[in-house]
């Protein structure tokens, strides 16, 4: 995205300079002396180097500031310290803005301390000289409004965020924050006007607008609509359907109580933009890690104005994973009790200590968080979902039937609830009950992918329905063609029904598409071994096991390779393992 690799661009230091300072010159005679390492700062540079190669934000922090402490004049400890430092959260920032530095995370870092200090024309004269760039362009306005009504000036403020216009990508951001700052301000009419303008220009309903547009309805009289607004969010994204009192009851309270909070919810709405756009861009969010990396110097600053901020905690979380569950969960401990979203930072605790290697834990805090939303699925789901990771199917499966039967009426959308509870079952031994919710789940979703290759693949390895079988599975392929395990179900069901050549042609090109999957490689090894091609099958069997399956796939693989390997073993001929338990 343009606006992530423009503020990125400014921030990063050159590798070069980072390079120049801890490796001696390697130039022919006669070379100048290399570069002189302080005593006590290469092992720190180097520890806190590695860390952010692995994304632990807070060791590189720590590790820089070790550093930096050891050789405070050195001006790429200062600057590296300085970055770490923001990308980690870590508190006292300002102090580390490098002398001279003119990125955009150093005059933010110093525009929010003298914020925090009151002095707002030393904040708006640095907010105002943010350096030029698409993203920096876009917040320059809003953050210098904030700091105007942070010094009583709100007609200033006002006038800087004059509505851009309707053709503006930003109108929505602007009006929400000139609605906020004449909320803040008792300019009651004002705040009426521009948060309507907003949920105009707004393409639905998202959180930041109902909590604005809805507590300014509830302070002005018409809680009616402002309750509609809170359900019609919880229709839009069915997880916050689980904090619906809660943000009913908060209607009542003030959003914003001072401009360091309008700040906060400032950088919150930015970062949200640019989720919005990562998401709505080819390839999705994981298309441009830089855009992830803006997105979480923003949350960071939001969480530094105004700590209790629980929706730039939850999305900074999620930025976390999957590779650093310990750093997401202490960012969701921030989230104090009373919180309205609250809850939703209990589920994904502890969805996160059960892939962390906590499932005791992860399953007691999503029993009491049952106990406490009783008319909620989600708690139970999440319980299915952290016992199924610990291979309990009979828990799991119980804990999917509880959210069945809390969920009442199923609908399109439900079908995930019924295809989670049939693995459970089909993984513990009951496949009738398995079958039974996947045949149900298709009703739902007839069309799903996900669903149709599952029922398929399961009658194929139990030989039974093996036309019904090949007919599921080239729907799911004939939805998703692009999906190399669900071409391995159409050769693996078309070797059942002893169409060898064309089972051949199917799991090469599944193998093409997926060269790494041990199963895709097992089958087509079955699939030469039985065109009578022995060398290859032995090939795909041995590169199968060089792949990590899992134990069980992996006895399946070298009981196949040994009886293959045995006296009077001919090719074409079965061998007793090919068709045993499955092996996804």
């Amino acid at each position: 995205m343009a606006f992530a690799r423009s503020m990125l661009a400014s921030i990063l230091p050159a590798a070069s300079a980072v390079a120049a300072t801890v490796r001696p010159s390697h130039a022919a005679a006669p070379a100048p002396e290399p570069p002189r390492v302080a005593p006590g700062t290469l092992g720190p540079f180097l520890a806190g180097s590695v860390a952010n190669e692995l994304g632990d934000d807070e060791e590189a922090a720590q590790e820089l500031a070790r550093a930096l402490a050891a050789d405070p004049d050195d001006p790429v400890f200062q600057r590296e310290a300085f970055l770490f430092a923001a990308a980690a959260g870590s508190p006292g920032l300002a102090a580390l803005v490098p002398r001279g530095d003119d990125t955009l995370l150093g005059h933010l870092a110093l525009a929010d301390e003298a914020a925090r200090k009151g002095n707002w024309p030393e904040a708006e004269r640095l907010f105002g000289d943010l350096p030029r760039s698409p993203l920096n362009d876009l917040m320059r306005p809003i953050l210098v409004a904030w700091a105007q009504q942070g010094g009583g000036h709100t007609d200033l403020a006002l006038q800087t965020l004059a509505a851009p216009g309707t053709d503006n990508p930003f109108g929505a951001l602007f009006a929400l924050n000139a609605g906020e700052i004449a909320t803040l301000a008792g300019r009651q009419n004002v705040a009426g006007e521009q948060l309507r303008m907003a949920q105009t220009l707004y393409a639905g309903n998202n959180v930041a607008l109902t909590e604005a547009l809805g507590r300014y309805l509830a302070g002005t009289g018409h809680i009616l609509e402002a309750q509609a607004m809170v359900h019609a969010l919880g229709r839009q994204i069915p997880l916050l359907g689980m904090v619906e009192g809660r943000l009913d009851a908060a209607l009542a309270l003030p959003l914003i109580a001072d401009a360091k909070g309008g700040i906060a919810r400032a950088y919150l709405g930015i970062a949200g933009l640019l989720q919005e756009q990562a998401r709505a861009a080819p390839g999705g969010r994981g298309a441009d890690p830089g855009n992830a990396e803006a997105e979480g110097f923003l949350l960071r600053f939001a969480i530094a104005m105004q700590p209790d901020l629980a929706p730039a905690r939850l999305m900074l979380a999620e930025l976390q994973l999957p590779d650093h569950p310990d750093a997401a969960i202490r960012i969701l401990d921030g989230i104090p009790p009373t919180n309205p979203f609250e809850p939703l930072a209990r589920l994904r605790r502890a969805t996160l200590l059960g892939v962390s290697g906590h499932p005791a834990e992860a399953r007691r805090l999503l029993e009491q968080l049952a106990h406490d939303l009783p008319q909620r699925p989600e708690p139970l789901q999440s319980l299915g979902d952290v016992l199924q990771d610990a291979k309990d199917w009979h828990g799991a499966a119980d804990a999917y039937g509880r959210a069945i039967a809390v969920r009442g009426t199923l609908g399109h959308d439900d079908w995930p609830l019924l295809f989670s509870r049939a693995v459970a079952f089909d993984r513990g031994g009951d496949w009738p009950r398995a079958e039974a919710d996947l045949q149900r789940a298709i009703r739902l979703a007839p069309d799903q992918p996900l669903l149709l290759n599952y029922l398929g693949y399961s009658l194929t390895e139990r030989n039974r329905d093996l036309p019904q079988a090949q007919a599921l599975i080239q729907r799911a392929l004939d939805g998703k063609p692009d999906d190399g395990s669900i071409r391995d179900s159409l050769g693996w069901v078309l070797l059942r029904r002893d169409d060898v050549p064309g089972a051949v042609r199917v799991l090469e090109h599944a193998a093409e598409q997926t060269p790494e999957d041990p199963t895709v490689n097992y089958h087509l090894g079955v699939a030469y071994w039985m065109a009578g091609r022995r060398v290859e099958a032995e090939q795909q069997w041995h590169w199968a096991l060089l792949l990590h399956p899992d134990p069980a796939d992996a006895s399946r693989i070298q009981s196949t390779l040994e009886a293959s390997a045995g006296s009077g073993a001919r090719p074409g001929t079965p061998l007793p393992p090919f068709f045993g338990p499955p092996m996804r």
